[in-house]
């Protein structure tokens, strides 16, 4: 068995995809980023979420806010809120609502992770938010806020998309927050 035929057949559906979402994740990214900065510089809390397999994409972004990427900085504080191991996503999703009830105050960021969740899910969750009234940024999934949702995209090529929001998001950041990266050389 030869995995090039499949292999270049995820690929070409990836890029055709994200050149297709490459308009839209630029403004929600970059809205999405003034949003956080703000949050961070306000004293808020800036809670990146996922459950499943969306708890990659919070744990990247959370990992690049605390770490850095692209030059040695201070850590951004960002609490990560990700249900990895689990048999469905039901319990995930209703961890994830009571930890969001319990830790959010009006005016948090919530940054949530959402390609694999159902409507019924995006709907808890969302009530959650609002309830809270906590600002909210979606990835994956249309959701009660700025959205990045890829629309006739597969599972699989959504959550690669959504790997790379986390990285242009981490970036977009941290230049709102310390500067241009050419600042840092």
């Amino acid at each position: 068995m030869i995995p090039y035929d499949d292999i270049s057949t995820f690929f070409r559906g990836y890029i055709e995809q994200l050149s297709l979402s490459v308009d839209d994740i630029a403004d929600v990214t970059g809205s999405a980023a003034n949003l956080a900065t703000q949050t961070v510089i306000s004293e808020k809390k800036l809670i990146v979420c996922g459950v499943g397999p969306d708890a990659a994409g919070a744990g990247l972004l959370s990992e690049l806010l605390q770490q850095g990427l692209y030059r040695e900085r201070p850590a951004i504080p960002a609490i990560e809120l990700t249900s990895r191991h689990i048999t469905s996503l039901d319990p995930g999703v209703g961890w994830l609502t009571q930890q969001l009830t319990a830790l959010g105050q009006p005016g948090d960021l919530v940054i949530l992770f959402a390609t694999s969740l159902n409507q019924v899910d995006l709907e808890f969750l969302s009530s959650a938010i609002v309830k809270r009234d906590l600002t909210s940024v979606w990835v994956g999934a249309q959701g009660t806020g700025p959205s990045l949702a890829f629309p006739g995209a597969d599972r699989a090529t959504a959550l690669a998309l959504s790997q790379c929001c986390s990285i242009c998001l981490a970036k977009l950041i941290d230049i709102s927050l310390f500067g241009t990266l050419e600042d840092a050389t």
